[in-house]
């Protein structure tokens, strides 16, 4: 019976980290695994020569690490400007519709998480975004919604808890910390080696070398901004991706009508002025989700 026991235990722990990895190793990350691997090969192209890469990209799955323990989520939600609720008001109004949607969650999906934290952000605006494992955060403005439109954007949310997309944003602000770090050690090696190179023309009078100096800082600053938005193509791609993904979240638990309603009349849309406005957005246009969980089945209709 002990032996039953163990190897049932075995097998849960073996199928939550294999739905885990489900989760994170799927087509609409694509995106952000690019994005790591674009970033280890910059490591690599960069400090490959000096001997040390191993223990710099232990350094980088380090500051990743950090990133995705609890501290790292706290401080997140310190940078967001989110607090624990204390007003029991707001607690009566929130934490039902909370477990609300966590309950028709379980009910329908195998993978959503068990608890959830609930801060909030003094803000007028109605809005609500997911950090970390189990952390949602709300703002005063969504509060003077109808519980209806409340649950549908919760249930968005815990969507992007369920499907692991605020454990990617963690892994994603622990990589930046670190690539952030290398191109400010390329950047200041740039200039370096350009206030050599300018002291030196300075000190020649060769205008030859002015003009190589300059260039030289030119093309190493473009070199670096060009890396940095390609990098982000493919990171802007995936989370609008898993927008789509987490509205879906909530069309199968039962809250697409709701959902559809409040992305259509109450919150503010992403302004997607030309080509090079959208490919970098975050989200998708309000229309074009609606759109989406109407082609789901969703009876919305404005008109």
């Amino acid at each position: 019976m002990q032996a039953q026991t163990n190897n049932t235990i075995k097998g849960g722990c073996i199928m939550d980290i294999w739905h885990r990895v489900g989760r994170i190793v799927r087509f609409s990350n694509l995106g952000t695994l690019l994005f790591f691997t674009l970033n280890i090969l910059l490591i690599v192209a960069v400090f490959g020569s000096s001997g040390s890469i191993v223990e710099l990209i232990c350094i980088y799955f380090f500051t990743v690490a950090i990133s995705l323990s609890p501290l790292g989520e706290m401080c997140l939600a310190a940078f967001a400007g989110a607090s624990d609720i204390k007003r029991v008001d707001i607690k009566l109004r929130v934490v039902p519709l909370v477990q609300y949607v966590l309950d028709k969650a379980k009910e329908n999906t195998s993978y959503c998480p068990k608890k959830v934290k609930v801060k909030i952000i003094h803000d007028p605006a109605p809005n609500a975004f997911a950090l970390g494992r189990q952390t949602l955060c709300i703002t005063d403005g969504l509060l003077l919604l109808s519980d209806d439109m409340i649950l549908g954007i919760l249930a968005h949310e815990i969507g992007h808890l369920s499907y692991g997309h605020t454990v990617i944003q963690l892994l994603i602000g622990g990589g930046n910390i670190f690539i952030s770090g290398c191109l400010l050690l390329i950047k200041i090696s740039y200039w370096i080696f350009s206030a050599i190179m300018g002291l030196f023309a300075i000190c020649s009078r060769s205008g030859v070398m002015g003009i190589i100096t300059a260039v030289f800082a030119g093309i190493s600053t473009a070199l670096s901004w060009l890396w940095v938005k390609f990098c982000m193509l493919f990171l802007m791609w995936s989370m609008r991706q898993n927008e789509y993904l987490a509205d879906e979240f909530a069309y199968k638990i039962g809250f697409g009508l709701e959902l559809a309603t409040v992305l259509d009349q109450h919150i503010s849309d992403v302004p997607h002025d030309g080509f090079l406005s959208a490919i970098y957005s975050t989200h998708p246009c309000n229309d074009d989700r609606v759109a989406a969980l109407q082609n789901l089945g969703v009876p919305y209709s404005r008109y």
